[in-house]
Protein backbone atom coordinates (compact mmCIF):
# COMPACT_ATOMS: atom_id res chain seq x y z
CA UNK A 1 0.00 0.00 0.00
CA UNK A 2 1.30 3.42 -0.89
CA UNK A 3 0.40 6.69 0.82
CA UNK A 4 0.43 10.04 -0.89
CA UNK A 5 2.35 12.47 1.32
CA UNK A 6 0.60 15.62 2.38
CA UNK A 7 1.64 18.80 0.59
CA UNK A 8 2.14 20.46 4.00
CA UNK A 9 4.36 19.32 6.83
CA UNK A 10 3.01 18.72 10.34
CA UNK A 11 4.65 21.97 11.43
CA UNK A 12 2.96 23.90 8.62
CA UNK A 13 -0.43 22.32 9.30
CA UNK A 14 -0.21 23.13 13.01
CA UNK A 15 0.94 26.67 12.20
CA UNK A 16 -1.99 27.24 9.85
CA UNK A 17 -4.43 25.79 12.40
CA UNK A 18 -3.10 28.01 15.20
CA UNK A 19 -3.12 31.02 12.87
CA UNK A 20 -6.77 30.42 11.98
CA UNK A 21 -7.71 29.92 15.63
CA UNK A 22 -5.95 33.11 16.72
CA UNK A 23 -7.40 35.05 13.77
CA UNK A 24 -10.93 33.87 14.59
CA UNK A 25 -10.33 34.63 18.25
CA UNK A 26 -9.11 38.14 17.39
CA UNK A 27 -12.08 38.69 15.08
CA UNK A 28 -14.47 37.48 17.79
CA UNK A 29 -12.88 39.74 20.40
CA UNK A 30 -13.05 42.71 18.02
CA UNK A 31 -16.69 42.04 17.14
CA UNK A 32 -17.59 41.55 20.79
CA UNK A 33 -15.76 44.73 21.76
CA UNK A 34 -17.63 46.65 19.06
CA UNK A 35 -21.01 45.43 20.30
CA UNK A 36 -20.14 46.20 23.92
CA UNK A 37 -18.83 49.63 22.97
CA UNK A 38 -22.00 50.42 21.01
CA UNK A 39 -24.09 49.56 24.04
CA UNK A 40 -21.76 51.47 26.34
CA UNK A 41 -21.67 54.65 24.30
CA UNK A 42 -25.44 54.49 23.79
CA UNK A 43 -26.06 54.25 27.52
CA UNK A 44 -23.47 56.93 28.25
CA UNK A 45 -25.04 59.30 25.73
CA UNK A 46 -28.52 58.48 26.98
CA UNK A 47 -27.47 59.45 30.49
CA UNK A 48 -26.02 62.72 29.22
CA UNK A 49 -29.18 63.43 27.23
CA UNK A 50 -31.40 62.56 30.20
CA UNK A 51 -29.34 64.87 32.38
CA UNK A 52 -29.71 67.63 29.77
CA UNK A 53 -33.50 67.20 29.73
CA UNK A 54 -33.62 67.49 33.50
CA UNK A 55 -31.52 70.67 33.42
CA UNK A 56 -33.74 72.19 30.77
CA UNK A 57 -36.82 71.30 32.79
CA UNK A 58 -35.41 73.14 35.81
CA UNK A 59 -34.47 76.10 33.57
CA UNK A 60 -38.09 76.65 32.55
CA UNK A 61 -39.48 79.47 34.72
CA UNK A 62 -42.81 81.13 34.95
CA UNK A 63 -42.82 84.92 34.67
CA UNK A 64 -45.37 87.71 34.52
CA UNK A 65 -45.74 87.25 30.78
CA UNK A 66 -45.70 83.45 30.92
CA UNK A 67 -43.09 80.69 30.84
CA UNK A 68 -39.55 81.61 29.91
CA UNK A 69 -36.13 79.85 29.73
CA UNK A 70 -33.58 80.89 32.33
CA UNK A 71 -30.36 81.25 30.31
CA UNK A 72 -28.23 81.24 33.43
CA UNK A 73 -29.10 77.58 33.99
CA UNK A 74 -28.11 76.50 30.47
CA UNK A 75 -24.93 74.58 29.67
CA UNK A 76 -22.52 76.84 27.70
CA UNK A 77 -22.26 74.12 25.03
CA UNK A 78 -25.89 74.83 24.08
CA UNK A 79 -24.90 78.36 23.14
CA UNK A 80 -21.80 77.38 21.10
CA UNK A 81 -22.64 76.88 17.40
CA UNK A 82 -22.57 73.26 16.19
CA UNK A 83 -21.13 72.16 19.52
CA UNK A 84 -22.74 68.72 19.26
CA UNK A 85 -25.22 69.41 22.07
CA UNK A 86 -28.65 70.65 21.00
CA UNK A 87 -32.16 71.10 22.39
CA UNK A 88 -35.61 71.98 21.16
CA UNK A 89 -38.53 72.83 23.46
CA UNK A 90 -42.06 72.97 22.06
CA UNK A 91 -45.17 74.13 23.90
CA UNK A 92 -48.41 75.64 22.71
CA UNK A 93 -47.53 77.50 19.49
CA UNK A 94 -43.97 78.32 20.57
CA UNK A 95 -40.59 76.63 20.50
CA UNK A 96 -37.20 77.40 22.02
CA UNK A 97 -34.04 76.33 20.20
CA UNK A 98 -30.51 76.11 21.40
CA UNK A 99 -28.13 78.59 19.79
CA UNK A 100 -25.83 75.67 19.01
CA UNK A 101 -28.26 74.59 16.26
CA UNK A 102 -27.51 77.84 14.47
CA UNK A 103 -29.58 77.74 11.29
CA UNK A 104 -30.10 73.96 11.12
CA UNK A 105 -33.09 71.90 12.16
CA UNK A 106 -33.19 68.56 13.96
CA UNK A 107 -34.69 66.02 11.58
CA UNK A 108 -36.84 64.27 14.15
CA UNK A 109 -38.89 61.16 13.26
CA UNK A 110 -42.37 62.05 12.08
CA UNK A 111 -44.04 59.31 14.12
CA UNK A 112 -44.42 60.47 17.73
CA UNK A 113 -44.29 56.83 18.87
CA UNK A 114 -40.68 56.64 17.69
CA UNK A 115 -39.60 59.97 19.23
CA UNK A 116 -38.65 58.65 22.67
CA UNK A 117 -35.05 57.64 21.88
CA UNK A 118 -33.35 57.41 18.50
CA UNK A 119 -30.31 58.12 16.39
CA UNK A 120 -30.28 60.72 13.64
CA UNK A 121 -27.78 62.48 11.43
CA UNK A 122 -26.75 65.89 12.68
CA UNK A 123 -25.00 68.87 11.08
CA UNK A 124 -21.45 68.46 9.85
CA UNK A 125 -21.52 64.62 9.69
CA UNK A 126 -22.36 64.44 13.37
CA UNK A 127 -24.11 61.37 14.75
CA UNK A 128 -26.77 62.35 17.25
CA UNK A 129 -28.56 60.41 19.93
CA UNK A 130 -31.89 62.16 20.42
CA UNK A 131 -34.44 61.83 23.20
CA UNK A 132 -37.83 63.52 23.54
CA UNK A 133 -39.89 63.64 26.72
CA UNK A 134 -43.14 65.43 27.57
CA UNK A 135 -43.79 67.34 30.78
CA UNK A 136 -46.70 69.41 32.19
CA UNK A 137 -45.54 72.56 33.96
CA UNK A 138 -47.16 75.85 34.79
CA UNK A 139 -50.36 74.75 33.12
CA UNK A 140 -48.52 74.05 29.85
CA UNK A 141 -47.40 70.83 28.12
CA UNK A 142 -43.73 70.93 27.17
CA UNK A 143 -42.01 68.50 24.70
CA UNK A 144 -38.29 68.70 25.47
CA UNK A 145 -35.92 67.22 22.87
CA UNK A 146 -32.20 66.93 23.56
CA UNK A 147 -29.63 65.59 21.10
CA UNK A 148 -25.94 64.87 21.79
CA UNK A 149 -23.24 64.03 19.28
CA UNK A 150 -21.62 60.65 20.03
CA UNK A 151 -19.34 60.56 16.95
CA UNK A 152 -16.22 61.57 19.01
CA UNK A 153 -16.73 58.43 21.06
CA UNK A 154 -17.01 56.38 17.86
CA UNK A 155 -13.84 57.92 16.45
CA UNK A 156 -11.99 57.26 19.69
CA UNK A 157 -13.22 53.68 19.69
CA UNK A 158 -12.08 53.21 16.08
CA UNK A 159 -8.67 54.59 17.01
CA UNK A 160 -8.43 52.20 19.95
CA UNK A 161 -9.66 49.37 17.72
CA UNK A 162 -6.92 50.12 15.20
CA UNK A 163 -4.34 50.04 17.97
CA UNK A 164 -5.84 46.78 19.16
CA UNK A 165 -5.59 45.28 15.67
CA UNK A 166 -1.95 46.33 15.35
CA UNK A 167 -1.14 44.92 18.79
CA UNK A 168 -3.06 41.76 17.99
CA UNK A 169 -1.15 41.26 14.73
CA UNK A 170 2.13 41.78 16.59
CA UNK A 171 1.00 39.33 19.27
CA UNK A 172 -0.02 36.91 16.52
CA UNK A 173 3.41 37.08 14.89
CA UNK A 174 5.13 36.63 18.25
CA UNK A 175 2.84 33.68 19.00
CA UNK A 176 3.68 32.09 15.64
CA UNK A 177 7.42 32.52 16.28
CA UNK A 178 7.07 31.01 19.74
CA UNK A 179 4.90 28.25 18.32
CA UNK A 180 7.46 27.50 15.63
CA UNK A 181 10.19 27.30 18.27
CA UNK A 182 8.03 25.11 20.46
CA UNK A 183 7.14 22.78 17.57
CA UNK A 184 10.80 22.42 16.67
CA UNK A 185 11.48 21.40 20.24
CA UNK A 186 8.46 19.10 20.32
CA UNK A 187 9.43 17.44 17.01
CA UNK A 188 13.06 17.01 18.02
CA UNK A 189 12.47 13.35 18.99
CA UNK A 190 11.42 12.70 15.38
CA UNK A 191 14.73 14.11 14.14
CA UNK A 192 16.53 11.92 16.67
CA UNK A 193 14.60 8.89 15.43
CA UNK A 194 15.44 9.76 11.82
CA UNK A 195 19.16 9.91 12.65
CA UNK A 196 18.89 6.60 14.49
CA UNK A 197 17.23 5.02 11.47
CA UNK A 198 20.10 6.28 9.34
CA UNK A 199 22.51 4.72 11.86
CA UNK A 200 20.60 1.43 11.60
CA UNK A 201 20.82 1.69 7.83
CA UNK A 202 24.59 2.16 8.09
CA UNK A 203 24.90 -0.80 10.46
CA UNK A 204 25.90 1.32 13.46
CA UNK A 205 22.76 0.60 15.51
CA UNK A 206 20.34 -2.27 15.86
CA UNK A 207 17.20 -0.76 17.40
CA UNK A 208 15.64 2.64 18.01
CA UNK A 209 15.94 4.32 21.38
CA UNK A 210 12.63 4.08 23.26
CA UNK A 211 13.34 7.17 25.40
CA UNK A 212 10.78 9.22 23.45
CA UNK A 213 7.56 11.10 24.28
CA UNK A 214 4.59 8.94 25.22
CA UNK A 215 2.80 9.63 21.93
CA UNK A 216 5.73 8.27 19.88
CA UNK A 217 6.49 5.25 22.04
CA UNK A 218 3.95 2.86 20.39
CA UNK A 219 5.30 3.74 16.94
CA UNK A 220 8.94 3.30 18.01
CA UNK A 221 8.15 -0.06 19.61
CA UNK A 222 6.33 -1.18 16.49
CA UNK A 223 9.31 -0.20 14.31
CA UNK A 224 11.70 -2.01 16.67
CA UNK A 225 9.51 -5.09 16.53
CA UNK A 226 9.47 -4.90 12.74
CA UNK A 227 13.27 -4.51 12.64
CA UNK A 228 13.70 -7.50 14.94
CA UNK A 229 11.31 -9.65 12.92
CA UNK A 230 12.99 -8.62 9.65
CA UNK A 231 16.42 -9.41 11.06
CA UNK A 232 15.25 -12.77 12.37
CA UNK A 233 13.52 -13.60 9.09
CA UNK A 234 16.68 -12.72 7.16
CA UNK A 235 18.77 -14.88 9.48
CA UNK A 236 16.36 -17.80 9.13
CA UNK A 237 16.42 -17.46 5.36
CA UNK A 238 20.20 -17.45 5.25
CA UNK A 239 20.42 -20.37 7.64
CA UNK A 240 17.92 -22.24 5.49
CA UNK A 241 20.03 -21.55 2.40
CA UNK A 242 23.08 -22.74 4.28
CA UNK A 243 21.32 -25.89 5.37
CA UNK A 244 20.12 -26.49 1.82
CA UNK A 245 23.66 -25.99 0.53
CA UNK A 246 25.03 -28.48 3.03
CA UNK A 247 22.29 -30.93 2.14
CA UNK A 248 23.17 -30.67 -1.57
CA UNK A 249 26.90 -31.07 -1.16
CA UNK A 250 26.78 -34.84 -0.67
CA UNK A 251 24.48 -35.58 -3.64
CA UNK A 252 26.58 -33.25 -5.79
CA UNK A 253 29.74 -35.00 -4.72
CA UNK A 254 28.16 -38.33 -5.66
CA UNK A 255 27.10 -37.00 -9.04
CA UNK A 256 30.56 -35.55 -9.61
CA UNK A 257 32.15 -38.93 -8.97
CA UNK A 258 29.61 -40.69 -11.17
CA UNK A 259 30.24 -38.53 -14.23
CA UNK A 260 33.95 -39.20 -13.89
CA UNK A 261 33.43 -42.90 -14.54
CA UNK A 262 34.88 -44.25 -17.73
CA UNK A 263 31.50 -45.07 -19.18
CA UNK A 264 30.59 -41.36 -19.01
CA UNK A 265 33.99 -39.95 -19.88
CA UNK A 266 34.01 -42.10 -23.01
CA UNK A 267 31.14 -40.02 -24.30
CA UNK A 268 32.42 -36.41 -24.46
CA UNK A 269 29.10 -35.06 -25.78
CA UNK A 270 27.50 -36.21 -22.54
CA UNK A 271 30.41 -35.76 -20.14
CA UNK A 272 31.21 -32.12 -20.93
CA UNK A 273 27.68 -30.71 -20.52
CA UNK A 274 27.17 -32.65 -17.29
CA UNK A 275 30.55 -31.51 -15.96
CA UNK A 276 29.80 -27.88 -16.86
CA UNK A 277 26.37 -27.91 -15.21
CA UNK A 278 27.65 -29.59 -12.05
CA UNK A 279 30.49 -27.07 -11.77
CA UNK A 280 28.01 -24.21 -11.96
CA UNK A 281 25.74 -25.85 -9.37
CA UNK A 282 28.73 -26.41 -7.09
CA UNK A 283 29.83 -22.82 -7.54
CA UNK A 284 26.34 -21.51 -6.71
CA UNK A 285 25.99 -23.75 -3.68
CA UNK A 286 29.41 -22.72 -2.41
CA UNK A 287 28.55 -19.07 -2.79
CA UNK A 288 25.37 -19.48 -0.76
CA UNK A 289 27.28 -21.43 1.88
CA UNK A 290 29.82 -18.63 2.13
CA UNK A 291 27.06 -16.02 2.52
CA UNK A 292 25.32 -18.11 5.15
CA UNK A 293 28.60 -18.62 6.99
CA UNK A 294 29.32 -14.87 6.96
CA UNK A 295 25.89 -14.14 8.48
CA UNK A 296 25.72 -17.18 10.75
CA UNK A 297 25.14 -16.54 14.41
CA UNK A 298 24.15 -12.88 13.95
CA UNK A 299 21.14 -11.05 12.67
CA UNK A 300 23.07 -7.82 12.44
CA UNK A 301 22.99 -5.63 9.39
CA UNK A 302 26.42 -5.29 7.77
CA UNK A 303 27.01 -2.55 5.16
CA UNK A 304 28.92 -3.07 1.94
CA UNK A 305 32.52 -1.79 2.18
CA UNK A 306 33.67 -1.38 -1.41
CA UNK A 307 37.43 -1.43 -0.79
CA UNK A 308 37.13 -4.74 1.07
CA UNK A 309 34.52 -6.59 -0.99
CA UNK A 310 35.10 -5.62 -4.62
CA UNK A 311 38.80 -6.64 -4.97
CA UNK A 312 38.04 -10.02 -3.39
CA UNK A 313 35.03 -10.45 -5.67
CA UNK A 314 37.06 -9.59 -8.79
CA UNK A 315 39.81 -12.01 -7.73
CA UNK A 316 37.24 -14.78 -7.27
CA UNK A 317 35.79 -14.11 -10.73
CA UNK A 318 39.22 -14.24 -12.36
CA UNK A 319 39.80 -17.65 -10.78
CA UNK A 320 36.33 -18.90 -11.68
CA UNK A 321 36.54 -17.80 -15.33
CA UNK A 322 40.27 -18.54 -15.60
CA UNK A 323 41.06 -15.28 -17.39
CA UNK A 324 42.28 -11.81 -16.49
CA UNK A 325 40.48 -8.63 -17.55
CA UNK A 326 41.48 -4.99 -17.18
CA UNK A 327 39.06 -3.60 -14.59
CA UNK A 328 38.71 0.18 -14.41
CA UNK A 329 37.53 1.29 -10.94
CA UNK A 330 35.74 4.59 -10.33
CA UNK A 331 34.74 4.94 -6.66
CA UNK A 332 36.15 6.42 -3.46
CA UNK A 333 38.52 4.21 -1.53
CA UNK A 334 36.55 4.69 1.71
CA UNK A 335 33.19 4.14 0.06
CA UNK A 336 30.59 2.38 2.22
CA UNK A 337 27.20 1.58 0.72
CA UNK A 338 24.47 1.52 3.42
CA UNK A 339 22.79 -1.60 2.04
CA UNK A 340 22.97 -5.20 3.18
CA UNK A 341 26.38 -6.65 2.34
CA UNK A 342 24.96 -9.97 1.13
CA UNK A 343 22.49 -8.23 -1.19
CA UNK A 344 25.18 -6.06 -2.79
CA UNK A 345 27.53 -9.03 -3.11
CA UNK A 346 24.72 -10.67 -5.04
CA UNK A 347 24.26 -7.57 -7.20
CA UNK A 348 27.94 -6.90 -7.99
CA UNK A 349 28.69 -10.60 -8.26
CA UNK A 350 26.06 -11.16 -10.94
CA UNK A 351 26.84 -7.93 -12.82
CA UNK A 352 30.59 -8.59 -12.89
CA UNK A 353 30.04 -12.27 -13.68
CA UNK A 354 27.90 -11.27 -16.66
CA UNK A 355 30.56 -8.76 -17.77
CA UNK A 356 33.29 -11.42 -17.48
CA UNK A 357 31.33 -13.76 -19.72
CA UNK A 358 30.99 -11.26 -22.53
CA UNK A 359 33.89 -8.80 -22.22
CA UNK A 360 36.76 -8.97 -24.70
CA UNK A 361 39.39 -7.45 -22.42
CA UNK A 362 37.97 -4.55 -20.38
CA UNK A 363 35.40 -3.98 -17.66
CA UNK A 364 34.50 -0.63 -16.05
CA UNK A 365 33.01 -0.40 -12.57
CA UNK A 366 31.60 2.99 -11.47
CA UNK A 367 29.87 3.94 -8.19
CA UNK A 368 28.62 7.53 -7.82
CA UNK A 369 26.71 9.13 -4.95
CA UNK A 370 24.04 11.75 -5.68
CA UNK A 371 21.89 13.66 -3.15
CA UNK A 372 19.08 11.11 -3.54
CA UNK A 373 20.57 7.94 -5.06
CA UNK A 374 23.53 5.63 -5.35
CA UNK A 375 24.36 5.04 -9.02
CA UNK A 376 26.11 1.75 -9.87
CA UNK A 377 27.38 0.95 -13.35
CA UNK A 378 29.16 -2.09 -14.80
CA UNK A 379 30.30 -1.91 -18.47
CA UNK A 380 32.19 -4.23 -20.76
CA UNK A 381 33.70 -4.11 -24.24
CA UNK A 382 31.87 -7.16 -25.47
CA UNK A 383 29.26 -7.43 -28.24
CA UNK A 384 26.55 -5.75 -26.14
CA UNK A 385 22.83 -5.98 -26.80
CA UNK A 386 21.84 -3.65 -29.59
CA UNK A 387 18.17 -4.68 -29.82
CA UNK A 388 15.89 -3.02 -27.25
CA UNK A 389 13.60 -6.05 -27.15
CA UNK A 390 16.56 -8.30 -26.35
CA UNK A 391 17.55 -5.95 -23.50
CA UNK A 392 14.10 -6.31 -21.96
CA UNK A 393 14.19 -10.09 -22.34
CA UNK A 394 17.67 -10.24 -20.81
CA UNK A 395 16.08 -9.21 -17.48
CA UNK A 396 13.73 -12.20 -17.55
CA UNK A 397 14.59 -15.34 -15.65
CA UNK A 398 16.04 -18.11 -17.79
CA UNK A 399 16.56 -15.99 -20.90
CA UNK A 400 19.94 -16.50 -22.58
CA UNK A 401 20.97 -14.38 -25.52
CA UNK A 402 23.68 -16.84 -26.60
CA UNK A 403 23.27 -20.53 -25.69
CA UNK A 404 26.96 -21.13 -26.30
CA UNK A 405 27.84 -19.10 -23.21
CA UNK A 406 27.59 -20.98 -19.93
CA UNK A 407 24.91 -19.97 -17.45
CA UNK A 408 21.26 -20.33 -16.59
CA UNK A 409 20.14 -16.83 -17.54
CA UNK A 410 19.37 -15.86 -13.93
CA UNK A 411 22.10 -13.30 -13.15
CA UNK A 412 20.51 -10.08 -14.44
CA UNK A 413 17.06 -11.21 -13.33
CA UNK A 414 18.34 -11.78 -9.78
CA UNK A 415 19.93 -8.33 -9.78
CA UNK A 416 16.68 -6.81 -11.06
CA UNK A 417 14.73 -8.48 -8.24
CA UNK A 418 17.14 -7.18 -5.59
CA UNK A 419 17.12 -3.65 -7.05
CA UNK A 420 13.31 -3.65 -7.14
CA UNK A 421 13.20 -4.78 -3.51
CA UNK A 422 15.18 -1.67 -2.57
CA UNK A 423 12.87 0.57 -4.61
CA UNK A 424 15.56 1.19 -7.24
CA UNK A 425 15.74 1.02 -11.02
CA UNK A 426 17.88 -0.96 -13.43
CA UNK A 427 18.57 -0.18 -17.09
CA UNK A 428 20.52 -1.87 -19.88
CA UNK A 429 22.28 0.56 -22.24
CA UNK A 430 25.03 0.78 -24.82
CA UNK A 431 28.38 1.12 -23.02
CA UNK A 432 31.05 3.66 -23.86
CA UNK A 433 33.41 0.68 -24.15
CA UNK A 434 31.22 -0.70 -26.92
CA UNK A 435 29.49 -3.51 -25.07
CA UNK A 436 26.68 -3.65 -22.51
CA UNK A 437 26.29 -1.15 -19.69
CA UNK A 438 24.12 -2.15 -16.74
CA UNK A 439 23.14 0.92 -14.73
CA UNK A 440 21.49 0.62 -11.32
CA UNK A 441 20.01 3.40 -9.19
CA UNK A 442 19.39 2.64 -5.51
CA UNK A 443 17.52 5.32 -3.54
CA UNK A 444 18.82 6.45 -0.20
CA UNK A 445 15.90 4.79 1.54
CA UNK A 446 15.91 3.42 5.04
CA UNK A 447 14.88 -0.16 4.32
CA UNK A 448 14.07 -2.37 1.33
CA UNK A 449 10.45 -2.11 0.28
CA UNK A 450 10.05 -5.86 -0.08
CA UNK A 451 8.17 -7.70 -2.75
Amino acid sequence: MTFKPSALSIKQQLGIAILLVLALLGTGIGAGAYVLFDRFQTRLTEQAVQLGIERLLTAIRNGASGPYLDQTRLDPAWNRPLSGQYFLIRFADQQWRSRSLWDTDLLLPADPANRAVGKIDGPGSQQLLVMTQGFDRFGQHFDITVANDYSPLVREFHRVLQHFIVLWVIALLIALLLLNSWMRRALRPLDKTRHQLAAIQAGEEQLLDEQVPEELLPLIRQINQLLTQTRQSLLRSRNALGNLGHALKTPLAVLSSLIERDVIRSRPELHQPLRSQLDQINERVQRELNLAQNAAGTGAFEPFIAARELPALIDALEKAHRRHLAVDHHYHGDLILPFDRADLLEVFGNLLDNAWKWAASKVALVIVETPTHWQLSVEDDGPGIANLADREQALQRGYRLDESVAGQGLGLAIVADTVTAYGGEMHLEQADLGGLAVRVELPKALLPTGD
